[in-house]
């Protein structure tokens, strides 16, 4: 992302690393900046996520064998037998729905929303009682095993609630690093919901990407003490629920969509010179 001319950070005067600049600035983090960023990544997580409701996979076939009738796999010295059903967190129902902590999605089921803590992403199953709750966290790379713990603590207490009220529920921390790196548990998540194979590889690196390309954006504004007037992050919070408010906070991310298109509209024209 390039080297710093000041290792001032301008809009808290701490120390500007690039760990600093996309992931611990307490300025940036009030703006709203690193909550947009990971409301982009868990937009795209949940569009993924709402895909593997309903789909039948199966094993692909390995070039180096062959597969005889009733499914055994002939190796070199002994055989396998072929695991042609995936077993799955959504098999056994066909009524999961997902919701998430986002505006232009289906609201949480009020179980959750009654609570203190919503998580990111909620699937649930009303006839087997089943809530799986996912958590994306965007740190620093060097960070993600401390967020993935943090997380699970976080909901451990829920987690406990909804199971004396007859759930069966369990919280699920995903990391994407801040500059594109993916966590083992995102590949875990995918492969527990039945998203294999080169699904879940675009899958994957379209989170990367989202998240790699919102952290260029975040690093091109650190000097920049306000990212757009025109900006409002949006988040609708439990206290605010509670309360009765009917809306609090609403991301226009297409304006910052805009101005990351500008940016890098920007940059080309100025290799385009250098040329």
């Amino acid at each position: 992302m390039g080297k710093m001319d000041d290792p001032t950070c301008s809009l808290c005067q701490g120390r500007q690393t690039t760990e600093h600049v996309l992931s611990s600035c307490k300025v940036a983090l009030s703006q709203g900046r690193y909550t947009w960023r990971h409301n982009r990544v868990l937009q795209e997580l949940v569009s993924v996520m709402s895909t593997a409701k309903g789909e039948i996979h199966s094993s692909s076939t390995s070039s180096t064998v062959f597969t005889t009738e009733g499914g055994v796999k002939k190796w070199h010295g002994g055989s396998i037998t072929i695991n042609n059903h995936r077993t799955g967190l959504l098999d056994g129902c066909d009524d999961w729905v997902v919701s998430a902590d986002l505006p232009e999605w289906e609201r949480h089921l009020d179980v959750i929303r009654k609570t203190a803590l919503w998580p990111d992403i909620v699937i649930h199953s009303a006839s087997t009682q089943q809530i799986i709750m996912v958590e994306l966290t965007v740190p620093y790379k060097s960070r993600m095993e401390e967020a993935h713990t943090f997380k699970e603590g976080k909901y451990l207490n829920l987690t406990k609630e909804l199971k004396k009220d007859g759930y069966e529920a369990k919280v699920m921390p995903v990391e994407i690093g801040a500059r594109g790196f993916v966590g083992s548990s995102a590949y875990g998540l995918l492969s527990k919901l039945s998203i294999y194979g080169n699904k879940r590889t675009k899958a994957l690196r379209l989170l990367a990407e989202t998240a790699e390309n919102s952290s260029r954006w975040i690093w091109s504004r650190r000097n920049e003490s306000h990212c757009s007037k025109s900006i409002v992050f949006v988040v609708e919070t439990p206290a605010a629920a509670a309360a009765g408010a009917t809306a609090v906070t609403v991301a226009l991310a297409s304006a910052v969509t805009a101005a990351m298109s500008v940016s890098a509209a920007e940059a080309a024209q100025q290799q385009q010179q250098q040329r």
